[in-house]
């Protein structure tokens, strides 16, 4: 997770710092060169620093006018299911608004965690969270899924503000879990088979490929819950690693919106090429040191000439059984003109 927090003046630094102290994951601080003290990076033009980094980052911070943030970031918008987590707070920390990706982006949850830490007001104007509302963004979120068609959202999302009823429903594995959804927000979502056709819009989980839909107006959502071991010669470019998971997923009718995990070895981590691919996906890329590939249980594609460059017998599997958290094996190693790619599945308190 990758933070930037954007100040312009020497009290919104201050509270820069202080938002930076109580934010986990990376976080840098960009002040204007006005305000600098040499401890963050110094900027003239905000504009500049989003046109290099809006697509570089997890979540915006900005401290100051939110009129500012507005005309700065609007340029860059593409989809809910893209865009950075964006919040704005004055400069004195009374009040923090979120104010972009409240649900998928998780600005939301951001926002009312960072308040409490700062001791600010929450602003948060989503409607289904002001009226308690189930919300199918902020669902899939919470459970690592992925909206296919998030042009549904504003049509589910509205059926439920109207009082309009909505089905959910999904293959046995996910049952749990939908009734859970339902019993926490009874009389907005129904678990149902829609088999009579009797609810025109609602949610579906989707698994399998050319999974038929049963609504008439269906959001799909899709678990992600693969994870993908890759092993490669050095560099190997992001088409190149691309071409080979997406055609190992054609090969055994795996859908790649399902992938929630790149792995591979340390010597990797630098990999250029997979490390485009994850952010391409918007997945983690996990690495492990050789001895703990060999620690992993389970049955694996050994090379003896694999052993001898990276001191472990395979890559692929082992890795993609790591980042499983030990899930079963969906595809064995495969291998794609100097790439290698394995498939598990995520055991579901990993996910």
């Amino acid at each position: 997770m990758r933070t930037i927090i954007i100040a312009f003046t020497q009290p919104g630094l201050q509270l820069a710092k202080k938002a930076a102290q109580n934010t986990e994951g990376t976080v840098e601080i960009y002040g204007h060169e006005r305000c600098t003290d040499g401890t963050i990076h110094s900027f003239y033009s905000v504009g500049k620093v989003i046109k290099e980094q809006f697509y570089q980052c997890d979540r915006i911070l900005f401290i100051g006018a939110a009129a500012i943030a507005v005309r700065v970031i609007a340029p860059y918008l593409k989809s809910k299911t893209t865009d950075p987590a964006v919040l704005v707070a004055d400069e004195d920390g009374k009040f923090l608004i979120s104010l972009l990706s409240g649900h998928i982006g998780g600005a939301n949850e951001w926002c009312s965690t960072l308040a409490e830490r700062l001791g600010a007001a929450p602003v948060i104007t989503t409607a289904t969270d002001t009226r308690g509302m189930f919300a199918v963004d902020l669902f899939a979120g919470k459970h690592r899924m992925r909206i296919v068609n998030p042009v549904m959202i504003q049509d589910i999302s509205g059926r439920i503000l109207n009082h309009e009823p909505v089905g959910m429903t999904g293959n046995d594995e996910y049952i749990d879990l939908l009734e859970q959804a339902e019993k926490q927000y009874p009389g907005q979502i129904q678990v149902t088979k829609n088999e009579n056709g009797e609810f025109e819009s609602g949610i579906q989980i989707i698994t399998e490929v050319h999974e038929k839909e049963v609504f008439l107006r269906t959001i799909k959502l899709v678990p992600m819950n693969l994870a993908v071991g890759i092993g490669c010669k050095k560099g190997k470019s992001l088409k190149e690693i691309a071409q080979a998971v997406y055609t190992t997923f054609a090969q055994n009718h795996l859908l790649t919106e399902r992938i929630g995990v790149i792995a591979s070895i340390d010597r990797k981590a630098q990999e250029q090429g997979i490390i485009d691919f994850a952010k391409q996906m918007k997945v983690p890329y996990r690495t492990y040191a050789a001895q703990e590939l060999e620690q992993q249980a389970g049955t694996f594609t050994a090379s003896s000439f694999v052993k001898g460059q990276m001191g472990v017998d395979n890559v692929c599997e082992r890795s993609a059984c790591a980042a499983s958290g030990g899930g079963e094996k969906i595809v064995a190693k495969t291998a794609c003109d100097g790439i290698t790619v394995a498939v598990y599945k995520i055991k579901r308190n990993e996910e």
